[in-house]
């Protein structure tokens, strides 16, 4: 009998499930079930809305990828999972049956509960249509207000300043980007915003979204209001889990998975946005919203659908992004922010800080003579190095006071390799101690 595998999102993670699925499993039937028509990156949407990339530059898959790999494309939404009948049903009236099921639904942005979010002029960045949304108000549209100073909502106000709008951005937290950044490293990329015409306002607490027919403004707490005519929100997100309602698999703060991604009810999976999986640095499930993650998951969770038992090795937490031509690196535990994906207190112990020149700045945050976290600003040329002595909880004590001053060479890492080199099995590794003779 023909094996029947449902995937339940079409993005990084369902995509890549597919993919592994059909390329393992020629003769399965496969289906992919989306509420969106198309295929296409979400994190390149904020280079589209600045007009560096067209609409056919954000695909990742072809138009023709779910036929020529004979895979199921069905648009709709789904609405209700019974595990006890290995059923899913659709927005369409449809019910599918499933032998393995792969929940890859994401996660959707974090709409501030105050009046008038839901007006027509505000909106998210998390789907095509709202670029597409916005864009098609640009040549009405002279002022524009940011909700939230997290990543999405800096690349979005970057974008519309490079669209030549007047941009505010409007910030809950004592500071800007602050699951990915520490307090000295965000000032630095709020000053590099205000220079280039973006307004920052930390300690913003907004109310309302003021309007009738349009977009007016919007007002905080304190009564101030600021004008506008289109509102874009980039407060974060949360990983869709209705489809768990009335289920009996566990969740936290996203879906709870094994190292296998195999949720706690037979024969379902998750993987991406939604799926809390093992992070590496805190050995317990984290959810680590990250493009490569998602796809590394989608991949892992079809082997595992597929009875090949391979373990998901765990993620981080790493941000890569410029700015204004400012390139900014954060990894691992870099952040003490409250929240359920926060930081905690006592993650580390001890920080090495350097600012060598202008516009460069370095942290790195340790634990137990470990590496934890870092934060590169300006120069991000030892990010590798940095990661790969994280990830391999490589003791760094003796050479603690020359962390700060490493480079992309893993030369000056060798001791450190060889010292660990039962961490360090890949060929790569193994011909770089090969070559000098260690």
């Amino acid at each position: 009998m023909t094996e029947r595998y449902v995937i339940i999102g079409a993005s990084a993670a369902g995509s890549s499930a597919a993919e592994t699925l059909r390329r393992h499993a020629p003769k399965a039937q496969v289906t992919v079930v989306s509420d969106e028509k198309i295929t296409y990156s979400k994190p390149l949407l904020s280079y589209y809305l600045a007009g560096h990339l067209g609409e056919e530059q954000l695909f990742f898959r072809a138009p023709d990828f779910y036929e020529r790999y004979g895979i199921q494309r069905i648009h709709a939404r789904a609405v209700g999972l019974r595990p006890e009948k290995s059923t899913v049903e659709l927005s369409d009236g449809q019910k599918l049956q499933y032998d393995k099921l792969l929940l890859a639904t994401g996660a959707a942005p974090r709409f501030p509960k105050i009046e008038g979010i839901r007006r027509e002029g505000v909106f998210g960045l998390r789907k095509l249509e709202d670029a597409q949304g916005i864009l098609a108000r640009l040549p009405s549209t002279k002022r524009a207000v940011v909700l939230g100073g997290g990543l999405v909502g800096l690349k979005a106000a970057a974008a519309l300043k490079e669209r030549g709008l007047s941009v505010t951005v409007l910030v809950d937290s004592p500071h800007v980007l602050s699951q990915m950044l520490d307090e000295s490293s965000a000032r630095i990329f709020e000053k590099i915003f205000e220079q280039n015409g973006v307004t920052i306002y930390t300690k913003a607490k907004p109310v309302a979204v003021l309007g009738t027919q349009h977009i007016e403004g919007v007002q905080l707490a304190s009564g101030e209001v600021f004008e506008c005519d289109v509102v874009v929100v980039g407060k974060g997100v949360d990983p869709r889990l209705e489809l768990l309602e009335g289920t009996p698999i566990r969740k936290d703060y996203g879906v709870l998975v094994d190292d296998y991604l195999r949720t706690s009810v037979e024969n379902i999976y998750a993987a991406g946005d939604v799926a809390q999986a093992r992070d590496v640095l805190r050995g317990e499930p984290w959810i680590n919203a990250l493009w490569p993650c998602a796809v590394e998951q989608g991949r892992v969770a079809a082997l595992n659908m597929l009875g090949r038992a391979m373990s998901y090795r765990g993620s981080m937490r790493m941000n890569s992004v410029q700015f204004f031509g400012v390139p900014v690196i954060s990894a691992g535990l870099a952040v003490l922010t409250p929240g359920p994906l926060g930081g905690r207190p006592g993650e580390h112990d001890e920080t090495l800080e350097s600012r060598p020149a202008p516009g460069i700045y370095r942290k790195i945050f340790l634990k137990d003579e470990t590496i934890v976290g870092f934060v590169l600003v300006g120069d991000v040329q030892a990010a590798g190095v940095l990661r790969i002595l994280m990830e391999r909880r490589v003791n760094v004590a003796p050479i603690k006071e020359e962390l700060l001053e490493l480079g992309p060479d893993l030369g000056r890492v060798l001791p450190l390799i060889v010292e660990h080199k039962e961490r360090f099995v890949e060929r790569e590794f193994q011909e770089l101690v090969q070559t000098v003779g260690v």
